[in-house]
C-alpha cells in the first residue's frame, strides 16, 4: 500500500497491526503465558514489519535513507546479538529449532527489552504515522515535525544500539569466563 501511495489504508493498517501486537502481549500478561519462543518471535516480528515499513517509505521518499540505514542496521545488530547469546548460552549445540528455543523449558533464556528500546519505538511508531499522513495531510510546516521526528528516532537509536552493544560486551564477557 505505501508503494502505491495509499498511505491511509496503510497506516490504517498499522493501527490495526499496532493494537493487535498490545492486545496479544496483555493477553499473554494477564494469563500468565510466557514462552522463551515468544520473546524472541514477537519482537523478530515486529522488527520485520517495521524493517518493510520503513523501506517502503524510503522507495517514496518519507523518510531519510540514512534514519532507515541505520534503524534497520540497529534491528540486525539485536538479533544477530540475540542469536549469538543464545546459541552461546548452549554451548553452540543443540539438536532442532526446538532445542534452541528451548520449548521444553529446562535452560530458560528469554528476550528482554530496554526501556530506552521501549521509547525508541514509540518515537518510530510516531515518526511513521507522521510521515505516512504527511502526504495527504500535512503542509509544508507541519513537514518540520517529520524532521525533529527523524533527528529524535535517530538520537533514541543511537542510544539504544550503544545500550544494548554494552549489555551484550558483559554478556559476552560472562560467557567467555
Amino acid at each position: 500500500m505505501i508503494v502505491n501511495e495509499m498511505y491511509t489504508p496503510a497506516m490504517i493498517g498499522l493501527a490495526i497491526s499496532g493494537a493487535t501486537d498490545w492486545l496479544d502481549g496483555y493477553v499473554a500478561r494477564k494469563m500468565n503465558i510466557d514462552s522463551v519462543v515468544g520473546s524472541y518471535l514477537d519482537p523478530l516480528a515486529d522488527k520485520v514489519l517495521m524493517a518493510c515499513v520503513a523501506v517502503a517509505m524510503l522507495h517514496n521518499h518519507l523518510l531519510h535513507p540514512g534514519l532507515v540505514g541505520l534503524v534497520v542496521f540497529r534491528d540486525v545488530f539485536l538479533v544477530g546479538g540475540a542469536v549469538y547469546l543464545r546459541g552461546s548460552s548452549l554451548g553452540w549445540k543443540w539438536k532442532s529449532w526446538h532445542d534452541f528455543f528451548n520449548l521444553d523449558g529446562k535452560v530458560r533464556q528469554k528476550v528482554e527489552p530496554l526501556f530506552i528500546s521501549k521509547v525508541n519505538t514509540v518515537f518510530q511508531l510516531v515518526l511513521v504515522a507522521a510521515a505516512l499522513l504527511q502526504p495527504e495531510f500535512g503542509t509544508p510546516e507541519t513537514q518540520i515535525y517529520v524532521t525533529y521526528l527523524s533527528y529524535l528516532v535517530a538520537s533514541t537509536t543511537m542510544v539504544s544500539s550503544a545500550a544494548y552493544g554494552a549489555q551484550y560486551s558483559r554478556r559476552f564477557a560472562i560467557a567467555a569466563n
